[in-house]
């Protein structure tokens, strides 16, 4: 395998799999009690919906959308999303820091498509985030009912990102409409790398790395800003 080789994004059941794996090693190495005081204690970050979206729905013609309508996609996601918190908490975890889906309508890939509004943020694909992050927050509520010891958060990462795209200069950014890769407009994957001579010379003047995944800066910002909501498993 090289370094341009493809990754394909792991499922839900496919890291349910890799997490028993780990707990077994865990448990092999350390000993029964001490792995799964571990594994209650610790904090887990899970992010969901987001590629569903940009992927899965509104680029892969004749894929989900064919499928479902938008709400009926958000339903289907949701019910994928707290059987797996469920299967989760039974495994021993106890405490999520849960993030939903991004301002998708202001990421570069999807600004260019948006011809209508001059390649502005494409507010038909924020609400669709925001209704979306909504029935998330009503899960998030619904199991800390239900499950005994469920410390489950839900960290709001679309705020904080949507107000440096918005205010890019007040966060040191001096561009937040296209990616460092390329153009920044369609780019990403195996193109965006340090070696093509379209990238950017200084990825921090730039809120997006590509067309889709923000900079290691925008991430060290956001990654601080989430780190409020840690306070709620004291």
């Amino acid at each position: 395998m090289n370094k341009y080789t493809l990754q394909k994004v792991i499922p839900l059941w496919k890291e349910l799999e890799y997490y028993k794996e780990y707990q077994d090693k865990l448990k092999a190495y350390l000993g029964v009690e001490k792995a799964n005081e571990i594994l209650s204690e610790a904090i887990y970050t899970i992010s969901i919906g987001t590629n569903d979206f940009i992927e899965n729905y509104y680029t892969i013609p004749g894929g989900r959308s064919s499928q479902f309508t938008v709400e009926q996609y958000q339903d289907f996601l949701i019910g994928i999303a707290e059987d797996f918190l469920k299967q989760l908490y039974h495994l021993g975890v106890r405490k999520i820091s849960l993030s939903g889906i991004a301002p998708m309508g202001c990421l570069p890939a999807l600004r260019t498509t948006n011809f209508l509004d001059n390649h502005g943020c494409n507010e038909e694909y924020n609400n669709v985030a925001l209704q979306f992050n909504g029935k998330l927050r009503k899960v998030v509520s619904k199991l800390n009912r239900e499950l005994a010891g469920f410390k489950l958060v839900f960290a709001d990462g679309y705020s904080i990102l949507l107000e440096i795209i918005r205010n890019p200069s007040k966060f040191g950014f001096e561009v937040a409409d296209v990616g460092c890769c390329g153009t920044g407009t369609f780019d990403a994957g195996i193109l965006c790398n340090l070696d093509d001579p379209f990238t950017c010379t200084d990825a921090t003047k730039f809120v997006f790395w590509d067309s889709i995944h923000p900079t290691e800066k925008t991430y060290k910002i956001i990654s601080d800003y989430l780190q409020m909501y840690s306070k709620e498993f004291r």
